[in-house]
């Protein structure tokens, strides 16, 4: 689970903005929105809030772009440049950028960060904590820039001989992380750490995720049932999905292939068909929807006749499915684009449900949609606002904000937002007021 983000110097973000999954005091909710550890209380779900242009987006920009340089790091050459893109509105123009998470991962909860600019990695660091939350330091790398090398540290938990600490140590160029490289040459002490980056953070802008349609057919494959259960309790008036594989034939090429000669067809569909076995998968996905008609008999719409929610939603569900049985983080930017408020509320609610989400799989995503600003559906510390100060982009929770009395049983905090009460809006009357003053 993730316990703690940290970012500086990032796109909009210029000081160091923490996006924080740990629940606060407050028992609201504890045994469904939480993890349920009393020692280490986790939630399991977080929205952000925020104007156009107020830096939420760069929240998961920052996620996205950590998880690329530790994925890609030991695979890129030397002098690549690093895919950062700094604060550039402040007068501090060598000020590096700054990743640092903290996350729980097969019960080891670790540390990982590293302080970066354009060229290289100017300092990389990765901590455990014990049972006990006694901080144990396996390695850091320090770039000395007088001595123009490196420092490298290594605590007694990072248990490798000295040999094989010495080949990654030569191994890992100045735009690479040492992590990364050492994975790649077999370490495997290292491997839960990487493995959270590679397997449990799933994160994916306002598009969804690239491959979110054949997670959902491989779901599919693999639970017909349970796909189609989900479809059906989502109220989209579906009662199931049909997906049929067939092989490429002649009839499947694209119209303006249809007229070259028979030979060349031929040629081209036994490529297809070479690749297709190679990689053991079917070229075709005829997917359909099940529906019933006025007068209850049967009907199948093709895919791309249903609506771009019913769309979007058959792209996603696959990563909800996996996500909720294997505990993963998913992380994803307007999750309310084409979908209804009240399926943006079932989807987060999924999250929240004790039986459907025994892995302690969490939720994080930005939205404009304020109908489920609502404390029936979020706890305080899961709300969560971006706003522009100084035209830097800073991140707060909720809870920040004290609650009076008299308003501690309003469930409902849309009207709260709306009227500025949290800040993160657009200052439209100052813009009102700019155009009236330039009327007169």
């Amino acid at each position: 689970m993730l316990i703690e983000f940290r970012v500086e110097n990032f796109l909009s973000i210029q000081d160091e903005q923490i996006l924080s999954m740990m629940a606060s005091k407050d028992n609201t909710f504890f045994d469904s929105h939480t993890n349920g550890d009393k020692k280490l209380a986790l939630l399991k779900s977080s929205v952000i809030y925020g104007a156009n242009a107020s830096g939420k987006s760069n929240i998961v920009k920052a996620l996205q772009t950590m998880k690329t340089i530790v994925i890609s790091s030991a695979n890129t050459q030397r002098g690549d440049k690093l895919p950062i893109t700094p604060f550039l509105l402040g007068d501090e123009d060598d000020k590096p950028t700054k990743f640092e998470i903290i996350f729980i991962q097969n019960d080891t909860k670790y540390q990982y960060g590293f302080i970066l600019n354009s060229e290289k990695i100017l300092e990389e660091w990765l901590l455990t904590f014990d049972e006990n939350n006694t901080e144990q330091n396996w390695f850091e790398r320090i770039y000395n820039k007088k001595e123009g090398r490196y420092n490298y540290s290594f605590g007694d938990q990072f248990l490798a001989d000295e040999i094989y600490k010495q080949l990654w140590e030569n191994s890992t160029r100045d735009n690479a992380l040492f992590l990364s490289v050492a994975i790649q040459l077999n370490n495997e002490q290292l491997k839960p750490v990487f493995d959270f980056f590679n397997l449990k953070l799933q994160i994916a802008n306002s598009n969804g995720w690239g491959n979110g349609k054949s997670i959902t057919i491989n779901e599919y494959k693999k639970d017909k049932e349970l796909v189609n259960s989900f479809f059906k309790i989502a109220d989209l008036d579906i009662e199931g999905v049909e997906i049929k594989t067939s092989d490429i034939d002649e009839n499947s090429l694209p119209s303006n292939l249809q007229n070259i000669p028979q030979e060349l067809k031929e040629k081209i569909i036994q490529e297809v068909k070479n690749i297709q076995n190679l990689k053991n998968v079917k070229i075709l996905e005829d997917i359909s929807f099940i529906h019933l008609s006025q007068k209850n008999q049967i009907k199948f719409l093709n895919f791309n006749d249903e609506s771009d929610g019913t769309r979007k939603f058959f792209n996603i569900a696959g990563i909800w499915i996996d996500s909720l049985k294997k505990g993963n983080i998913l992380i994803i930017d307007e999750l309310n684009t084409h979908l209804h408020p009240l399926m943006t509320k079932f989807l987060v609610n999924l999250f929240h449900n004790e039986d459907l989400n025994k892995s302690n799989a969490q939720l994080i995503f930005t939205t404009h949609d304020t109908s489920i600003l609502n404390q029936d559906i979020f706890r305080r510390d899961q709300i969560w606002f971006c706003e522009k100060q100084n035209k830097a982009t800073k991140l707060y929770p909720l809870s920040d904000f004290e609650e009076s009395e008299e308003r501690r049983d309003k469930t409902n905090l849309e009207n709260d937002y709306l009227l500025g009460r949290f800040g993160a809006l657009p200052y439209f009357k100052e813009i009102l007021s700019s155009w009236s003053d330039n009327g007169n």
